[in-house]
């Protein structure tokens, strides 16, 4: 079984053009006040390194494994169960004349997974939530931007694992007026978790670890975003979406 547990995040931002509009450097977006917390990445075992520019950041955890039976010493944590939530919050800065249009997320996480017969697990990304310049969606409506499910009743199983996906989301935003303010609120998810099912409480074990550890893997965003209207000198209009007669409707001012 690997040994290595470090999972290397790599959070890049850029921008493209969309038509009939004006393409934006991906050095004029922002990355700002980058937090993380959660059993599987606790924020004094994780280093985040910001690129000189802003545009992108790496997070380096050292340990997202999750083992059954549970070790934990609280008599009110089940034994078949263990659960690893990895939370990444992270403010995307827009530049003054510019909306963002929609945020790509794309997943390559590998690791190793060795597991009894009795034992499942589950491993997810989810974008819990986004705020901030008319993109509200709250953790209510939680969208899965990756999975890998193990269903192990009948034999056991070892294997090296890749989960991999590439997401759009739409995050229509309203145009940034430059304001300090004007900043747009990500929160993902990462959640690893195994379990012992009933009957083979006393004779099965299992651990599933996360194990990317170089630049090619991890968890990437891209931004797409456009000028707005008239926006050379911050007079672009602000738009969102309503709901008029049970239909969406854009409103712009």
């Amino acid at each position: 079984m690997k040994t290595s547990n470090k999972l290397f995040l790599s959070l890049a931002l850029l921008s493209s053009a969309l038509a009939f509009s004006t393409s934006t450097h991906a050095a004029d977006f922002q990355l700002q006040n980058i937090r993380v917390g959660g059993a599987g990445c606790p924020s004094e075992l994780t280093q985040i390194v910001l690129a000189p520019d802003a545009s992108s950041a790496s997070i380096i955890f050292s340990q997202f494994e999750s083992r059954v039976p549970n070790t934990d010493p609280n008599p009110k944590v089940q034994r078949s169960i263990s659960t690893l939530n990895c939370n990444i919050f992270l403010d995307v800065r827009i530049p003054n004349g510019i909306k963002l249009d929609s945020i790509n997320v794309a997943t390559d996480m590998r690791g190793f997974a060795t597991l009894d017969r009795g034992v499942q697990g589950s491993f997810e990304t989810i974008l819990v939530s986004k705020a901030g310049l008319g993109t509200e969606q709250g953790s209510r409506n939680p969208e899965i931007l990756a999975a890998k499910r193990w269903m192990n009743v009948n034999a056991n199983q070892e294997e090296d694992f890749t989960v991999s996906s590439s997401t759009s989301v739409a995050t229509p935003s309203q145009c940034s007026r430059g304001l300090s303010s004007d900043i747009v609120t990500i929160r993902l998810q990462n959640t690893l978790s195994a379990q012992i099912l009933r009957g083979f409480e006393n004779q099965a074990q299992g651990s599933i670890t996360m194990d990317t550890s170089d630049i090619k893997g991890g968890l990437k965003i891209r931004a797409s975003t456009s000028s707005c209207n008239g926006s050379s000198n911050g007079g672009g209009r602000n738009c969102r979406i309503v709901r008029v007669g049970g239909r969406s409707q854009q409103v712009c001012i």
